[in-house]
């Protein structure tokens, strides 16, 4: 004997609703995986379509491609064939520039060298790549990631005027320049990358005329 079940015989219909509409579209997320090559990849690269909240919950679709892709797929669970060639065209791309990048990353760091010899004091005109901030027991201690002209990497780790303020009293951050006189404390590598990590540097005085 069959059951037959009508809205007044559900306590909640808009819930059973909902979690009919739940099953079909995990149906058709399941055939379409089986069915489509590179679906792992595909539906990866779609959660960068997805927009959550400030809490980390749901939030909604971007307004860009990915977002059209990402609630196309969550809301009939597929993807047409030419929405997949689209994604996939746009994931390959992004690994041919990744790799680009990487190559001349690895040409770039092959070239770098270590400057000056341990214990000389050196005249350098450097730019700031990046700044990285410890906070600790004894107060804040800055690590000054720099470059030369030829990129080879110069490392200061410390709260030297020097490098840290402009001679206007300004802040020194990513993309300021300076020159300095320092001393070589030691060559060191890391990551594959050859720097120079230096000590005691000072204000290069330049003479009047």
């Amino acid at each position: 004997m069959s059951t037959t079940y009508t809205h007044q015989s559900i306590e909640n219909p808009v819930a059973y609703e909902n979690a009919i509409k739940r099953n079909i579209i995990a149906n058709a997320q399941k055939t379409w995986r089986a069915n489509t090559p590179r679906s792992g990849e595909i539906e990866s690269a779609l959660t960068d379509g997805i927009t959550y909240s400030d809490r980390g919950g749901f939030k909604g679709y971007g307004d860009d491609f990915l977002g059209k892709m990402a609630e196309a797929f969550y809301t009939w669970g597929k993807l047409s064939p030419k929405q997949c060639e689209a994604v996939l065209k746009g994931i390959d791309a992004r690994a041919a520039r990744k790799a680009e990048w990487a190559d001349k990353k690895a040409a770039l760091d092959a070239h770098r060298q270590h400057i000056g010899a341990v214990g000389e004091k050196i005249t350098l005109t450097l730019t700031i790549a990046h700044v990285v901030v410890l906070e600790g027991t004894f107060g804040t201690t800055y690590i000054y990631i720099m470059e030369d002209a030829d990129k080879n990497v110069v490392i200061y780790k410390g709260n030297s005027d020097a490098v840290a303020w402009t001679p206007e009293g300004q802040p020194r951050g990513k993309g300021d320049s300076l020159t300095i006189i320092a001393t070589v404390k030691e060559h060191g590598v890391r990551d594959g990358v050859k720097q120079t990590v230096i000590q005691r540097p000072k204000a290069l005085k330049v003479a009047l005329g």
